[in-house]
Parts: structure tokens; sequence; C-alpha cells
């Protein structure tokens, strides 16, 4: 099971999370690669942070240090956040190594 960000993230961009992650699984993709948009008080702020699920060991450090609790296990994602499990999943189908690197945050 993998850890899923959801919308709080959207218009927030706050690293913090994946600072404590000892897998660095952490993405850093624009909200339009996702069918999402950023938020009108904050336009500038268009991106998302994503967790590859393929590499997250599900250790829970990223949870206590995401400022707006935007990181929740996969069975535990609120109702109304349930289609990020997808974009959290999806975005990752089909992309090339060197596209996978261009987007992972490293601290």
């Amino acid at each position: 099971m993998a850890h899923v960000v959801t919308s709080p993230c959207v218009g927030t961009h706050d690293t913090a999370c994946m600072k404590v992650c000892p897998v660095n699984c952490f993405y850093d993709i624009d909200l339009a690669e996702v069918g999402l948009q950023a938020k009108a008080d904050k336009p500038d702020l268009n991106k998302i942070l994503v967790i590859n699920p393929d590499e997250c060991i599900d250790c829970g450090l990223c949870v206590p240090e995401c400022p707006v609790a935007a990181i929740f296990p996969l069975d535990d994602v609120p109702d109304d956040d349930k289609n990020y499990i997808d974009i959290n999943k999806n975005w990752f189908g089909g992309k090339d190594q060197g596209t996978l690197d261009t987007h992972r945050i490293v601290p």
C-alpha cells in the first residue's frame, strides 16, 4: 500500500513532506498534466506533489510533516479526494526514466 497526496496540496506546494522520505518517491508535476487547475487566488502555484506508488514503502514519515494534511494511506483517502489515487498512480504510466528523473524531488 502506498500513500497518496490529495487536494490540500494544490495551491500549497510545500515540500516539507518529501524531505523525510527515505526513498525519495515524491515527484513535482504540473497541475495541467493531471487535469487540475491552480487555485484562483494562487495562480502561480501550478504544481502538485505526487507519490510513486511503486516506490513508496508505506513508512508514513511524510504524513505528520505535511503542513496541510494532504497525505493519506491509500485506504484512508477521504471520499471527496478518491480521484487523487488515480492521479498519483496514473501519472507514472508510460514515462521513461529520464522524464521521471526530471520530476523527482531530491532533498
